[in-house]
């Protein structure tokens, strides 16, 4: 089997010394679309077993988690079906993620996505900065943020310091 440059260069830089390494199995489908799964989730190991990753690019690695999991102290919706996308950065950190449940994030009540809010409430995706910064979400209640009084179901904004955006 032939070892993805992903894989190698996280074997360099983020694999400690003993860490066992996943063999990376790679499938395509009819269409010629190409995904993947770890046999064994070790080098992933904050990742549930079952994960498909998807998709790579240079600075993020796209995923279906198999259930909903926790990761980085926040519960992510997945499922079997791959109806809920996550997204990582290459440091490990989450990109992209769909709430199991209304969570406060570093001080925001953020929404739960489900397949409704998603028809007819517009996204509830909550997005991070490469450190982790939340950078956007939709308000799971009504909160007052850096003086501004702001409703619930109100989609919102940080700049990477973490400093409310206001539309103009």
């Amino acid at each position: 089997m032939r070892m993805s440059i992903f894989l190698v260069l996280t074997l360099l830089y983020l694999a400690p010394p003993g860490t066992v390494v996943s063999r990376e199995i790679v499938y395509k489908n009819r269409q010629g679309d190409s995904f993947s799964h770890f046999e064994n989730d070790s080098l992933f190991s904050f990742l549930p077993e079952g994960t498909i990753i998807h998709k790579r690019t240079k600075d993020k690695v796209y995923c279906f988690l198999p259930r909903n999991t926790i990761i980085q102290g926040i519960l992510c919706r997945g499922d079997k079906h791959r109806g809920w996308e996550t997204v990582f950065y290459v440091n490990g950190k989450l990109a992209l993620a769909w709430l199991a449940k209304s969570e406060n994030i570093q001080g925001v009540p953020c929404a739960s996505a489900s397949f409704w809010t998603e028809l007819f409430g517009g996204t509830t995706a909550v997005s991070f900065y490469p450190d982790g910064q939340l950078e956007k979400c939709k308000l799971a209640r009504d909160v007052t943020i850096d003086g501004h009084a702001l409703k619930k179901g109100d989609h919102i904004r940080f700049t990477p310091n973490g400093k409310l955006m206001l539309e103009k």
